[in-house]
């Protein structure tokens, strides 16, 4: 490790706690003195406590806090947060990995843990073709015991002093402090955790201990969390939608429709491991002078295993075919249907360490000083195995039907046993379909993919800031602060495969690749599909060519040996779906597979792992600046208000590298004008860097006005940023096309960051028993916005026949942006007025509606045929949405009962095959129990997705479906106590 100021910073800041430790105990322990501090804990006093953060907030705020040390009532933070209005939740196995506020995804939301920054990475996520190398900036909550927290805040309207880089909120989690809750303190919980698909339970652990020392001046807390669980998710995948317009097979007149490219059913055993450990040391002298050091280690592994049966339909061997108005193929048959056996393993093992640092000193004349210093840093490296043996026909090349030989293999299928495999399909939710040849007879599987990609990525964060604040009594002046801030972020991804392939037998039977499209795979390691060279004009012509192109795995040809395979049967797979489709397959061994195709193709590196530096990508990411903030308050006509007005300048820095070529020329292949072909010469793919920087000045201002003692009125407007998406600043860029058709392709590495405008009014209730209600309006007019868009530039190169080449030049750019806007409505209603024991129950419930327009969109599948178009919306905004919470709560026994819905949302303008994708509507019923033993000891009992709701994904229409994904039920039993 290299040390640098960042480090002997965080040194000087331990030593800095060791010396406190030695100077708290020299001092003379003042006289105990017995205090009974009577606690209220559990549902009311988590809500209440929310209530009290919101109300004192600076600016518009919404906060969750925990029923008790360590306690929430979800199984996940994530899940907590969806709890607060205008917050919506990504799901990952069905769990809330990331969040959305107000429209605005995962990217557009800050996530710190006590204010401070931490490192982050997405564990299990590899693109096969190393596109995408995941540097993303949001955060997964999956990784972060929800034990470990006490609270958090949505903060939705900025305040100077507040860290920027959100347009959707930014959000804070708060650990326990010792010296919040002085004495010892203990509390614990033991679950098992079991989910109804994979019919498995799993342990969860966590612990808390918390004390205080001399003299209640020094507090040490130590949490710790394990959990070890098992999933099973199921699945039915389809498309993208793609556009036939011909004949078929069974008639010469032309039909037009859409039908999904890829088809099929599958489940997979998600398998994940979470070790927690934070700590947090305090000392606090006296009331004017104090530190804490924290410190978190979370260890985090998830395997996945995938099988199941996909069916690739894209090839034109079309019958019976049945469409609706739409256009939508109903059904039809496909009289050459291959279908590949899946087997997809995926996942990571990642670490974070996380060191943090806080003093504060108070002068008697008002004048306050507070330093914060930070560092985290997160490691992982995410894996992919993708095998796809596969059937086509029952003519293995390697063992053709008479009167085939291995010479001549084709010749087989003039056999009078000869089959193709024939597909009949009806679309579906989950579609019903039937195949010809028994797919659980391992006589039919041949050799197809063989996959086994991953990444390296690493995160490290550095964080450091001062402020000064003294206390104005000057008329309506309270309070002036400033001060400054420095944080330096780095991100780099190191990508690994099984290597540019090279043969070490070029006899042997097949080949997962050939050596003249050895740089075209190299990649991605794709079982490169066959190109005829020097004369050999069809795969099995090849085989005896001599360091020549040979047949290819990829075309299905080669049988492999039988025991590899595993026939299984799932009778219960989408078993409530009522779709009909094949439920007997092939279970692959994945190692069995790997040496199959290792002495079949004479290449030892298949199923390899080798380091990729030349597609390596890192991001360097420097931010600093100052701001002022000054506080107000006063009377108006006897109503009391508060105002905060500030002003953050922040400089942003980046040098960002990644693989890419630089164009040298581009040649005709006809000078002539025979044909339109062209030939991109380039430099070879090198590491390129690039820098960019840009500064911005931020204001922000937020009012509140008492109009009673139970009534307040807020006002807040600001400019708010969000920093572009690192993975699309690295270099990187590739040319290809026709002329007329020449494309270049590229990231853009001078993005400017997404700037709105924001403007936020609220009216809020609070209560004396604790009612609350509130409307909230918001309005954000995007200034500066991000899209992948296309322009017509100058090549700088002619075509000698036809005259100058124009590139379609395709790119993430700046451009002005749209408008959102939207409101909530909140209240929180108990019960009390009821007779008897249900005036110990109370009603949650919150609503959010949010619309977005994009007039600048490019809406670019206009043109597509039987496809509709999105319009003018914005990706990610959900409609409506809405919480729905009853609880119930006396001494002995608590209930909650909570739905969540969201309506459906546009993902993507342009997804697969051009057209649009969306989200359909999610509702999702949860339960939580408790019952008290004891003063100590409390039973629970919670169970999520109690309906057993499944999500889907879709194109641009309904019927499209893209993804239909299966969770199932979860349930969580245990014990907790607290002493």
């Amino acid at each position: 490790m290299k040390y640098t100021l960042k480090h002997n910073l965080l040194y000087v800041a331990c030593l800095s706690a060791l010396y406190s430790v030695g100077d708290a105990y020299a001092q003379p322990l003042a006289e105990e003195s017995e205090v009974e501090v009577v606690q209220v804990l559990g549902i009311r006093s988590s809500l209440s406590g929310a209530l009290d953060r919101k109300r004192d907030a600076a600016s518009v705020v919404d906060s969750i806090t925990a029923e008790d040390l360590g306690k929430f009532p979800d199984q996940n933070i994530a899940e907590s947060l969806q709890r607060v209005s205008g917050v919506f939740i990504d799901r990952q196995s069905g769990e809330g990995s990331k969040i959305t506020v107000r429209g605005f995804g995962p990217e557009f939301n800050t996530v710190r843990l006590n204010n401070r920054t931490i490192a982050t990475i997405d564990v299990g996520a590899v693109d096969i073709f190393f596109s995408s190398v995941n540097l993303s900036r949001a955060f997964d909550f999956q990784a972060l015991a929800a034990e470990v927290l006490t609270g958090a805040d949505v903060v939705k309207t900025p305040t100077s002093d507040l860290w920027d880089g959100s347009l959707g909120a930014s959000i804070n989690m708060r650990t326990a402090r010792p010296l919040d809750n002085i004495g010892l303190h203990m509390s614990g919980s033991a679950q098992g955790r079991y989910q109804d698909l994979g019919e498995e339970w799993g342990p969860r652990f966590s612990g808390i201990v918390s004390n205080t020392f001399a003299d209640d001046e020094m507090g040490i807390l130590l949490a710790v969390s394990y959990e070890d669980r098992s999933s099973r998710l199921e699945e039915s995948r389809g498309g993208p939608w793609a556009y036939y317009s011909g004949p078929t097979v069974d008639s010469e007149d032309s039909v037009e429709f859409r039908f999904p490219q890829e088809m099929g059913q599958s489940f997979t055993i998600d398998d994940r491991k979470r070790l927690s450990v934070s700590s947090t040391y305090q000392y606090e002298p006296n009331e004017n002078i104090g530190m804490t050091v924290d410190a978190l280690y979370v260890d985090f592994s998830r395997e996945t295993t995938t099988q199941g049966i996909n069916a690739p339909l894209q090839f034109p061997f079309f019958a019976d075919v049945e469409v609706n108005e739409n256009g939508t193929a109903t059904s039809f048959t496909k009289t050459f249907g291959p279908v590949d056996y899946r087997f997809e393993e995926g996942g990571g093992d990642s670490e974070t360490v996380a060191l943090g640092w806080n003093g504060y000193l108070y002068l008697d004349n008002g004048l306050s000083f507070t330093a914060d210093v930070s560092w985290s840093r997160a490691e992982a490296t995410n894996a992919a195995t993708r095998l796809q043996p596969a059937i086509k026909d029952n003519n293995p090349w390697n063992n053709p039907l008479q009167p085939g030989t291995t010479d001549n293999p084709l010749a087989g299928q003039t056999s009078p046993d000869f089959q193709n495999n024939i597909i009949t399909w009806t679309n579906g939710d989950v579609p019903s379909w039937s195949t010809s040849l028994d797919l659980a007879d391992p006589a039919n599987a041949r050799a197809h993919v063989a996959l086994t990609p991953s990444i390296e990525l690493e995160d490290e964060v550095f964080e450091g800031r001062f402020d000064v604040s003294y206390e104005l009594d000057y008329g309506a002046f309270r309070g002036l602060k400033s001060g400054t801030f420095y944080s330096e972020r780095t991100k780099s991804a190191l990508p690994y495969n099984s290597g540019i392939y090279r043969p070490s037998n070029p006899d042997g039977p097949f080949d997962p690749g050939y050596t003249s499209a050895g740089t075209l795979f190299a990649d991605n390691n794709f079982v490169a599909h066959f190109d005829p060279t020097d004369g050999v004009q069809a795969p099995w012509e090849a085989i005896n060519v001599p360091n020549g192109p040979r047949p290819n795995m990829g075309g299905r040809f080669f049988s492999l040996p039988e025991d590899i395979f595993t026939s299984v049967t799932v009778p219960d797979l989408l078993g409530d779906s009522g779709a009909d489709f094949p439920r007997s397959f092939l279970l692959t061994d994945k190692e069995g597979y790997c040496q199959a195709i290792r002495e079949g193709s004479g290449n030892n590196d298949v199923c390899s792992s080798q380091a990729r530096p030349d597609l390596a990508r890192r991001v360097q990411e420097t931010t600093y600046g100052a701001y002022v903030r000054l506080d107000l308050d006063g009377e108006f006509q006897e109503l009391p208000w508060a105002a905060n007005f500030g002003l953050r300048y922040v400089e942003t820095e980046t040098t960002a590298s990644g693989p890419s070529v630089e164009l040298i020329r581009i040649d005709p292949v006809d000078a002539d004008g025979a044909t339109s072909g062209l030939d991109y010469i380039t430099t070879e793919r090198q590491q390129l860097s690039a820098d960019n920087s840009y500064s911005n000045l931020l204001p922000s201002a937020n009012f509140k006005l008492s109009l009673s003692d139970k009534v307040d009125f807020r006002a807040a407007v600001s400019k708010v940023i969000t920093r572009p998406n690192m993975g699309s600043i690295t270099p990187n860029q590739s040319f290809s096309g026709l002329f007329g058709l020449s494309n270049r392709s590229s990231n853009n590495t001078d993005l400017k960051p997404f700037e709105a405008w924001q403007y936020d009014g609220s009216l809020e209730y609070y209560g004396d028993n604790g009612n609350a209600f509130s409307i909230s309006l918001f309005y954000k007019d995007i200034d500066t916005f991000i899209s992948e868009t296309t322009e017509l530039v100058p090549s700088g190169f002619s075509h000698p026949a036809f005259g100058e080449i124009i590139f379609r030049d395709t790119a993430d750019r700046n451009r002005d942006g749209g408008s959102i806007q939207g409101y909530e409505l909140a209240g929180l209603v108990y019960l009390d007025f009821l007779p008897g024991f249900l005036s110990n129950s109370g009603i949650q419930a919150n609503y959010t509606f949010v619309t977005g327009q994009d007039d600048e969109a490019e809406i670019g599948n206009n043109a597509l045929p039987l496809a509709a178009t999105p319009g003018s919306g914005l990706e990610g905004f959900t409609p409506h949405s809405y919480n729905l919470i009853a609880f119930y709560e006396d001494e002995s026994f608590s209930a909650r009962i909570s739905w969540n819905w969201r309506d459906k949302f546009l993902v993507r303008r342009s997804g697969g095959a051009g057209i649009a994708e969306h989200f359909d509507d999610y509702g999702q019923l949860d339960l939580g129990f408790g019952y008290t033993l004891s003063e100590n000891i409390k039973l629970t009992f919670d169970v999520s997705n109690v309906l057993d709701a499944n999500t889907i994904r879709y194109a641009d229409v309904r019927e499209r479906v893209i993804l239909n994904e299966y969770t199932g039920r979860r349930a969580l039993l245990g014990v907790r106590a607290t002493f």
